[in-house]
């Protein structure tokens, strides 16, 4: 959200990089004759902090990025990792005089002068400064990727390099190799009681066994506490700048605000800094552009003139929330209403509907000046509840005409580690994030009606929607719904019927392979152990599309042949979400026999499979005469497998280096003849 079209705001912050600019200059060229002392290095550091906190909270990440680099730089020089010579000085002195010049361009690139003294100090710091970037630690795929279905959380905050602490670090290795004498020790007692002659096992052994286990299982969970130590940073890494911005906003628009910021020291995972960083950069902005008064109107409706917008944090648990609220004017819902209308953005009806007028506060098409002035910037709360369904988090907002607005984000502390609620419906295991599930009730207990064509029931004293889970993702339920799932999503709670509510887990998210990619209510897969695969699901955009008007007809029908359990359950479960109806085959020898007495409209086969390979397979479903589509789905796989499948049948082949998203659905609609499916995208 740059702001370089504000020309008050830019002065201002062309004068601030000039000042942090002129000074790091001065460093660089203090470095350059020795003549600079321990505390001027650490001025240093915090000019560099500085100048990237301020650009990144203006929108100049380009600027920001050349901030982080200074920073660390200086910060290696200050801890005696990199020794001052005349190449680093010259490169520190070149990239800070390249700023000033940064800031009339664009905001996201830069300058080509900016990008090459980016570049100039890093080669300068090379040989001197480790970094553990993702290149760097390249290892092979684990088997956890499911044949390179699953993609990974990569992505770290502020840039390429991530610092930790050298002590936590240390702490990890030694656990690890704690961690690696046990499960040592578990494999020998287990060699030992597989090589006893028949008979039980002594109870001694078993005891001893068991307690190897427990200690296992204490070290495992030690080590992800320090994994997940080291991977936090404080909020405040976040929101260390947002009292200059509020001086920045509140001088332009003419208004007395006061900041306060509580709670900020509480330290989550570095991923979901980065996610939030901009969505309360703008939650702020929007507070005291759109949501305070100017002194004068605050006087005459009774207030003190300086308005107060606060920003609160706490962590309980797995669970961050954060609260932006301020005692402004509130949201004028009958403006909302009116503006609805003229965009037809809402019926009459739906026009008096607080849920529907709520709804239409997070649509991205509600940009009207009017609603600006209300709620916004013109994007409603679109862009931050986007990053905020990115985090599998939740996001409510209320406000009291003339008292003003809170707006409360609850997001997990971690991006990778979450906690999900496991139910059963349509056949298989799905997660729905623990942060936004408010309630599991027995079906039997409830009473349900039909209102306007849809079903609801009470709960807590107000009336919520019910919507089937399995049709929600486009699957037709398998067994009996025997439970209601409350969840908790931008528009309010809304009940999903499930089969079976199986408990909480900690799970460690993976995100979809592109091939896999394209339904947007699916955020990824967690293995849960012995093969079985969770498939994790956005609650706010699974209830959007549960209440979006579906054209109805028969679907094209799939069976995917895989005989791992877990890539079953993934490649199943994106395929029916995507609106096709899938049955799932485990073996050559059980999809060879389903194939002789039912027809498919499409089949899908992993190529390295136990007792054949996708090529023997694929001429045997041919020998049955089925010419049905087939598509091998494998990323282990080599030219020559990909050739003999093609030779034997097989339609199409996709593999991990296929990256074109939601390809596995395009390229089924495109050998059925381009037979449209009912989207659910």
């Amino acid at each position: 959200m740059p702001f370089d079209d504000d020309l008050e705001l830019q002065r201002l912050f062309v004068g601030e990089v000039g000042e942090r600019s002129a000074a790091l200059i001065a460093g660089g060229e203090a470095l350059a004759r020795s003549d600079i002392d321990e505390e001027q290095i650490r001025t240093m550091v915090r000019e560099g902090h500085t100048l990237k906190g301020t650009a990144r909270m203006m929108g100049y990440i380009a600027i920001s990025d050349a901030g982080k680099v200074l920073e660390d730089a200086w910060r290696s020089i200050s801890t005696g990792e990199v020794p001052p010579g005349p190449e680093l000085s010259k490169a520190l002195i070149e990239l800070a005089r390249q700023l000033a010049p940064a800031v009339p361009a664009d905001p996201t690139s830069g300058t080509p002068g900016l990008a090459s003294a980016i570049r100039h100090l890093r080669r300068a710091l090379k040989d001197d400064l480790p970094a553990a970037t993702a290149e760097d630690s390249r290892t092979a795929r684990p088997e956890s990727d499911l044949d390179g279905l699953l993609g990974a959380i990569d992505t770290w905050a502020f840039g390429e390099t991530v610092r930790v602490n050298a002590a936590g670090l240390f702490r990890l290795i030694n656990e690890i190799v704690s961690l690696r004498v046990e499960a040592e020790l578990v494999g020998e007692t287990v060699r030992r009681l597989a090589e006893m002659p028949d008979g039980p096992p002594r109870d001694r052994d078993m005891e001893h066994l068991s307690l190897l286990v427990r200690n296992a299982e204490q070290a495992l969970l030690e080590l992800q506490t320090r994994a997940s130590e080291l991977s936090a940073a404080p909020l405040s890494d976040v929101t260390g700048t947002f009292k200059q911005l509020v001086r920045y906003i509140s001088r332009r628009a003419g208004k007395e605000v006061r900041f306060d910021v509580v709670g900020d020291e509480v330290r989550v995972d570095r991923q979901v800094l980065e996610r939030l960083s901009d969505p309360l950069r703008h939650l702020v902005v929007n507070a005291v552009q759109h949501g305070v008064e100017v002194p004068e109107r605050r006087e005459a409706a009774g207030k003190v003139r300086t308005a107060t917008v606060t920003l609160r944090a706490e962590v309980e648990g797995q669970r961050l929330s954060i609260v932006v609220e301020d005692d402004g004017k509130g949201i004028d819902w009958s403006s909302v209403r009116r503006v609805a209308l003229e965009r037809g953005l809402l019926t009459e009806d739906e026009a008096h509907d607080q849920e529907s007028l709520r709804r239409v506060l997070f649509s991205p098409h509600f940009s009207t000046a009017e609603a600006a002035d209300t709620v916004g910037d013109g994007q409603g709360l679109a862009t931050v509840t986007a990053a905020v369904e990115g985090l599998q988090g939740t996001l409510t907002l209320d406000s009291e005409p003339g008292q003003g607005s809170r707006i409360a984000i609850t997001v997990p502390t971690s991006r990778s580690l979450q906690d999900a609620v496991l139910i059963s419906s349509a056949g298989q295991t799905w997660g729905i994030p623990a942060i936004a599930v408010l309630d599991q009730l027995p079906l039997a207990g409830q009473t349900l009606w039909e209102r306007d064509g849809r079903t609801e029931t009470t709960w807590e004293g107000s009336t919520i929607p019910v919507l089937s889970f399995a049709e929600a993702v486009g699957l037709s339920e398998t067994g009996e719904p025997e439970r209601i799932v409350v969840v908790s999503t931008a528009t309010g709670p809304v009940g999903f019927t499930v089969v079976a509510e199986m408990g909480r887990r900690q799970v460690a998210a993976r995100e979809l392979g592109p091939i896999l990619e394209g339904v947007p209510h699916l955020t990824g897969a967690a293995m849960l152990g012995g093969g079985d695969i969770v498939v994790l699901v956005d609650p706010n955009r699974l209830a959007a599309l549960a209440r979006a008007e579906r054209e109805t007809g028969p679907r094209l029908r799939v069976l995917v042949i895989d005989d791992s359990r877990g890539a079953r359950q993934v490649v199943g479960g994106a395929l029916g979400s995507a609106g096709f109806e899938v049955d799932l085959a485990g073996s050559p020898t059980e999809a060879l026999s389903v194939l002789a007495d039912q027809q498919f409209d499409a089949i899908v086969m992993d190529y390295v499979m136990p007792t054949m390979d996708g090529a023997t397979l694929a001429a045997r479903v041919r020998s049955l005469g089925v010419r049905t589509p087939i598509v091998i789905l494998s990323g282990a796989a080599t030219t020559d497998d990909q050739r003999n499948a093609l030779a034997a049948g097989a339609d199409a082949y996709l593999d991990k280096d296929d990256v074109r998203r939601g390809a596995l659905a395009e390229a089924i609609l495109d050998l059925v003849g381009g037979r449209r499916i009912e989207s659910h995208a």
